[in-house]
């Protein structure tokens, strides 16, 4: 066992022990981390923090992490793709934002009262979104869709939401229906029914939630059209990422932005995972489409715990005592929020970011990686779909392309994906979370780490291949 001092830690070969299983290897590298998790089921459901980190025989536990680099309590090195779902868009531990909160660390963690680098923050926001006119800060992007969704609701006097079937937009109750469950309780394709995606949803809170089909644009106006007088607002996410990397349709936000005009309907634009991650101004920008309002989280916050949701200015002035009619505001609180130590890592982040070199890197590794994956599928004959929007990339397998939320969650094959993705952890890289999901780049990836990781995808996909 090599030594999990910083220096490095034990590299993986991709031809290590090709003729044992994935899962056995995994089983015969995870030695402390399977004791560990031994240690934590006894006192966290699963052994783990969320539902989302449980993998089957048990997860492996992170030690730290540097650069593009992550090392696990066992002392393996992987080239990390997974990048804390997104959040980690400059590299881990950069050094900007390391010396930002350790200088904020040493003047206090949190006042509850404002402070000046949040002014800071707010107005890069402000600078790089043309639409956010203003801004309010949060602590997840659970809270960002919480509350963004509550002005809405303040704000046009109406109940009723609208979200695209399959879009994730946090945890509280508004937004846990219509992710995904059996086809069969999913209702028609055109006219998606309120599924609830967890137990503890109120019947009462499902029907406040109208869904609609995300890139059909005739159904989609249907449908909105039917409760178009009850409909506070539309939300969307522009990509949608629960869905892997699912591309809008040519003009399919456009005619959205169009139906919420004619209809009357507030636009929401759930950009937690895109914003400032497909460029300054995140998939609006990348789109050309404006919504009434946004929400902001991982990138934002560099690898720390920091949302925001912003918008035009007479939406965003509803939460401000507007009249002496009870309620005289749309409520908006919370202890932590605009933390100090978060916000000092956005103003490093987000400083990085202005002229737009990072994001000219991330371009150029992108297109070193993601094409290069599906001539590897192609050559081998490999049905499968490689999903590419800026720096972050999704493998839809068995089938050859994906336009709608139907196709990539019941007719591509998740399993696989999961099964390519373990292949490929077991020998040094993790494209992204090893049961199956997104790809992300940073700022960190070399053309080094690019190449040595199509080295191990070509061998995790000749061994689906066999």
């Amino acid at each position: 066992m090599c030594s999990k001092a910083e220096d490095g830690g034990k590299k993986l070969s991709k031809a290590r022990s090709s003729g044992r299983s994935a899962k056995e290897k995994y089983l015969r590298m995870m030695k402390k981390s399977g004791d560990l998790h031994a240690r934590a089921r006894e006192v966290m459901p699963g052994g783990v923090e969320s539902n989302w980190r449980f993998l089957e025989p048990f997860p492996f536990y992170a030690s730290y992490a540097k650069g593009s680099k992550l090392y696990d309590v066992d002392g393996h090195e992987y080239i990390d793709y997974l990048l804390s779902q997104g959040a980690i868009i400059l590299g881990h531990r950069r050094k900007e934002i390391v010396e930002a909160v350790r200088r904020q660390a040493d003047r206090g963690a949190n006042f509850a009262i404002p402070s000046e680098t949040v002014v800071k923050v707010a107005r890069m926001i402000s600078d790089f979104v043309p639409s956010a006119k203003k801004v309010r800060f949060a602590n997840s992007g659970t809270e960002a869709t919480m509350h963004a969704i509550r002005l809405a609701r303040g704000f046009t006097g109406k109940d009723k939401i609208a979200k695209a079937e399959g879009g994730y937009h946090g945890v509280h109750d508004y937004v846990m229906v219509g992710l995904w469950g059996p086809i069969e309780r999913m209702g028609p394709e055109a006219r998606p029914r309120p599924e609830p995606f967890s137990r503890g949803i109120p019947k009462a809170v499902q029907k406040m939630i109208t869904i609609f089909p995300f890139n059909d644009a005739e159904a989609t106006y249907e449908v909105l059209r039917r409760d178009k007088d009850k409909l506070a607002a539309v939300i969307t996410e522009p990509v949608m990422g629960n869905a892997g990397v699912l591309l809008p349709r040519k003009n399919y936000l456009r005619e959205l932005r169009k139906m919420c005009n004619e209809l009357n309907i507030l636009l929401i634009f759930d950009e937690v995972i895109t914003g400032f991650r497909l460029g300054k101004g995140g998939a609006q920008e990348h789109y050309g489409v404006r919504p009434d309002l946004t929400t902001w989280g991982k990138a934002l916050g560099g690898g720390f715990q920091l949302a925001a949701f912003g918008g035009r200015k007479d939406i965003m002035d509803d939460l401000l005592v507007k009249d002496k009619e009870w309620p005289m505001y749309t409520f908006h609180g919370g202890t932590y929020n605009a933390h100090p130590v978060s916000i000092a890592a956005s103003a490093a982040t987000l400083g990085a970011l202005r002229d737009g070199r990072v994001y000219s890197n991330l371009d150029r590794m992108s297109r070193m990686l993601f094409p290069a994956m599906q001539d590897m599928l192609d050559d081998l004959h490999i049905t499968a779909k490689v999903s590419r929007c800026g720096s972050m990339a999704h493998i839809y397998f068995d089938i050859a392309d994906v336009n709608t939320v139907r196709q990539a969650n019941y007719l591509s094959n998740w399993d696989k994906l999961g099964e390519w993705c373990m292949e490929c952890l077991v020998r040094g890289v993790m494209f992204g979370h090893p049961k199956g999901e997104k790809m992300f780049l940073s700022d960190a990836h070399t053309r080094e780490d690019i190449e040595s990781s199509l080295e191990v995808a070509q061998v995790g996909f000749s061994r689906l291949k066999k």
